[in-house]
Formats: structure tokens, sequence, C-alpha cells
């Protein structure tokens, strides 16, 4: 089975100019994705998809491979993802003419993220046989929704958080899908399984808090694990 990371990080960032190069914890934000997909065991391939030399440069030197450029028609605001990942895809089938059996989308602005959720997404992939698979993280609150122009509880009675229902949202910080379902305008297919990650695995770096947020949170990870 051949599996291989792709990880986006475009050069166009407005919030943060450059973040995937911005450093955090003592590296640049992309590198802790590139290092994460080097040290799964279910990674074969650690791709960089961008649209910007400096990031290029900078993936590379973190190990991840960059064998070609992002074409600026993927790479704009509203550009999903879902294209950016089939040109990743079927530019690598072209230029190497190996199949490829499990893709997984890799975001970079997760410092956190851990190999051993890469390497459960592909295992929960391939033993349940979904079409894809995707991160969730676990919280409890007191939520309202507007309807109608009305706030109204989605909770049935106010309790400590403890006993209420679990809710899940999705982290987007891993999707793994098979290549076989991916399109330029899917790459989750009908039947989608999960992955309830580590609540620090939440981190999405967007803004200037978020990257001293990041560094407390990789200190105190540094502190508990050893991470380097």
């Amino acid at each position: 089975m051949h599996t291989i990371a792709i990880i986006p990080a475009r050069g166009g960032s407005k919030g943060i100019p450059l973040k995937n190069i911005r450093e955090v914890g003592g590296k640049p934000l992309v590198a802790w994705a590139i290092e994460a997909c080097l040290k799964a065991g279910k990674v074969d391939r650690a791709i960089v998809s961008t649209d910007h030399e400096r990031i290029a440069e900078v993936a590379r030197e973190w190990g991840a491979e960059v064998p070609f450029m992002r074409p600026a028609e993927f790479a704009g605001d509203l550009v999903t993802l879902d294209p950016v990942i089939y040109h990743a895809v079927t530019t690598l089938e072209e230029q190497d003419g190996m199949p490829i059996d499990v893709v997984l989308t890799v975001q970079p602005t997760n410092p956190t993220l851990r190999p051993g959720t890469l390497d459960s997404a592909v295992d929960t992939l391939m033993e349940g046989g979904y079409d894809s698979v995707l991160t969730l993280r676990e919280t409890r609150h007191l939520y309202w929704r507007k309807l109608d122009g009305e706030y109204q509880a989605m909770f049935p009675e106010r309790v400590n958080r403890q006993q209420l229902e679990p809710l899940y949202y999705e982290t987007g910080v891993v999707f793994a899908s098979r290549r076989s379902i991916i399109t330029p305008g899917n790459r989750l297919g009908t039947n989608i399984g999960h992955v309830v990650a580590p609540d620090d695995e939440a981190l999405d770096i967007d803004t200037e808090l978020d990257l001293k947020l990041a560094e407390l949170v990789i200190e105190e990870l540094r502190n508990e694990e050893g991470r380097s």
C-alpha cells in the first residue's frame, strides 16, 4: 500500500504573512507537520504543495519533497482544498507513474500533531473500509444556536460540564482519503470514519495570539513528553 501525505502551504496568508514558515517552538510552522509525517510509520512520502519559493525551500530543508509548484489558480483565498489535493495527486501520478492508495491531507498550521494520529487515521481508514477518515475533538459546553432570529439552548437542562453529552467538531488537521474517491470537488466520499484526537491537537494558527498560545502548549508538551 502506497500512502502519501500532502501538506498544503500556500504563501498568501493575510492574517499572518507567510505564516507557514513563521517560527514557533524554535522551528518553522510547516516543519512540525513535515516531521510528524516523516515519523509516522504509515506514511511513505511527505509532499508540500506550495506556490511560494521560500516555503518550498524551507520545506525541503526539513525533509519534505516539493516535486512541483502549485499553479496560481489553486492558490487563491477562495480556493478550497479539494482541487488542491486533486492537483497534487494527479501531478504526482503523472510524474512518477506510481499508483497511490491513500492520501493524507495534513494541515501545516498545527504544530502539536503527533505521528500516531496520522497512523491511526490510516489504520481506521483501512480497517473500517471507509472512503475517508477525519479527526475530531470532543467538547462539552452549554451551547446555543440561533434559529429564526431567536437563541435556543442545545441542552435539555443546565448541568455541570462533565454531565453534558459530548459534542464533536472537526479539527481539520488530518484527512485520510482513499485515492479512488478523490475528485476535483471531493475527498471525503460518503462513508466517513473518525479519529478523536487529543485536545492539544486542535490548535490552528490563524492569528498572532494563536502563535503565542502554541508556544505555551509546545513548551508544556516538551516538559511532559520530552519533545524536540
